[in-house]
């Protein structure tokens, strides 16, 4: 993650990496825990479109959080465009929960979303502002590693989002090819694949596979100016 290190970079990585110093000095909470306790208190129970706003603001004016946040949600909203009926969706990466919720309300009631995060606070962190959204009945939060879970799925996925550790893209997505988790037409949408996360081996393979049908979309890094990237890949089958 040296790129974080560029010039234009910088000041950015720079007052992140004094907050959380701060916030390890002070004994705060983690980002998501804080950002739940945020929801709590200001978004209205049972709205999946405040529960959202609240965690923009958050982001925007008291802490930067790695969700998509709106800049990206067009790009899930193209996904969701090329797929017909219920969506099965699966997501490596739940954080605060910000992406889950955004997909189970516009996705369509019978969608059904699972998502996976290795970090125990987020996993609170996304259940409880899953809860506060009251959605549920349609999102399943499951904790532990994605090399873990993914060996415990069964049926395959219309619908997988990557928005995990950037080093795990390629072989996660390689276990769910070997398992079978994917179908004919399945999207994988590859958040973060922009110059400065570094994922070229991701991106090399899925363009240079024969797999996959692919669309790359510009973007920001999120809350952010910064330049990044999100990667549509429709599986062909092999």
């Amino acid at each position: 993650m040296w790129r974080f290190l560029m010039p234009r970079m910088i000041g950015f990585t720079a007052k992140n990496v004094w907050l959380a110093l701060l916030d390890a000095v002070l004994r705060r909470a983690p980002r998501p825990v804080r950002a739940l306790a945020y929801v709590r208190e200001n978004a209205r129970e049972g709205d999946p479109d405040d529960v959202l706003a609240k965690l923009d603001d958050f982001a925007t004016n008291v802490r930067w959080l790695m969700s998509i946040g709106p800049a990206k949600d067009k790009v899930l909203l193209e996904a969701r465009s090329r797929l017909q009926g219920p969506i099965r969706v699966l997501e490596l990466g739940a954080y605060a929960g910000y992406s889950s919720i955004f997909m189970a309300s516009v996705f369509g009631d019978d969608s059904e979303i699972v998502s996976v995060e290795i970090c125990s606070q987020c996993v609170d962190a996304a259940r409880g502002n899953i809860a506060h959204a009251g959605l549920n009945d349609r999102i399943k939060v499951i904790s532990g590693p994605s090399s873990d879970v993914i060996t415990t799925l069964e049926k395959p996925f219309d619908l997988v989002f990557l928005d995990h550790w950037k080093h795990l893209y390629l072989e996660d997505l390689k276990a769910l090819e070997q398992r079978n988790l994917l179908r004919r037409g399945t999207l994988i949408v590859a958040d973060n694949v922009g110059e400065v996360f570094g994922a070229h081996q991701y991106l090399d393979y899925v363009r240079g596979c024969g797999h996959y049908d692919n669309d790359n979309f510009a973007a920001t890094i999120e809350y952010t100016n910064f330049p990044d990237a999100v990667e549509i890949s429709t599986y062909r089958g092999q």
